[in-house]
């Protein structure tokens, strides 16, 4: 029996190798069953964040079968300046990792040595879980599956990031540069500005050119076909909090209710 079939290819960088933007949705409720109804939507990833939230590890491997069980790949926000506890994350059949807070090449490097296996890494090696399926594949053929299917994407929000931008796009093992314009407008000064945002996806993107990688960026739904035609290949364009949100709000609008401020 080939087990390979039992470990479908990545999504995301299944559609990149085709030249085809990928598209993801956030899930920032920790609901298993939520979180499949988001990955079986056909989004092609899901993203998970654990910089944010503080979840037991059990029900975080649940969301990530959640991920699996919906068609689609996890992308899992890891904490800052805690890289090393990622192991049980791939094991876990999370497909790529996005790394916030990034101010140093070299950060970047130690994590691409934690994710793959030699001779690109240094993962280490423990193939009796759902990336393996859990120990039924053959040594070499899981072994190339997962360095195949694992992708990072490092988060761009830092003023070291930009100055380091080309170098970090440089390193074999980085597959995504994901910007993230709140964080990276807030640090350099103003909230949400266009003025100091520009700048940065223009060189970021002359990076991912350079280098064959692929720019990534969160944004609204209406802004996705703009930032397809300059270039960025994955783009989140939803969340369960938003639709919630927005949904409820339409919802509300269309009955005619108006909404009172609640009493301090």
């Amino acid at each position: 029996m080939n087990h390979l079939n039992e470990l479908p290819p990545s999504r995301v960088l299944a559609k990149l190798r085709r030249g085809e933007p990928a598209f993801s949705a956030k899930a920032c409720y920790a609901d298993p069953e939520l979180v499949e109804a988001i990955a079986s939507s056909g989004v092609d990833a899901v993203w998970l964040c654990q910089e944010h939230r503080r979840l037991d590890p059990s029900l975080f491997c649940s969301l990530i079968q959640a991920c699996r069980l919906g068609g689609a790949d996890a992308l899992v926000r890891v904490k800052p300046a805690d890289h090393t506890d990622l192991a049980w994350l791939l094991e876990a059949g999370a497909r790529g990792i996005l790394l916030p807070k990034v101010t140093t090449v070299e950060e970047v490097r130690r994590v691409v040595e934690m994710m793959r296996y030699p001779p690109l890494g240094r993962r280490g090696w423990d193939a009796i879980h759902a990336d393996s399926a859990f120990g039924r594949l053959p040594a070499e053929a899981y072994l190339a599956h997962a360095n195949a299917n694992t992708f990072l994407a490092v988060q761009i929000e830092e003023p070291e990031a930009v100055e380091q931008v080309e170098e970090i796009a440089a390193l074999p093992g980085v597959d995504l540069l994901f910007v993230g314009p709140a964080d990276l407008t807030l640090n350099l000064g103003s909230l949400g500005s266009r003025e100091l945002l520009e700048p940065v996806l223009e060189r970021g993107g002359r990076a991912c050119r350079a280098h064959g990688k692929a720019a990534a960026i969160p944004c609204l739904p209406q802004e996705a076909a703009g930032y397809v035609e300059r270039g960025f290949t994955f783009l989140n364009v939803a969340s369960d909090f938003r639709c919630v949100a927005t949904g409820l709000q339409s919802a509300l609008t269309a009955a005619g209710v108006v909404r009172e401020t609640p009493p301090r």
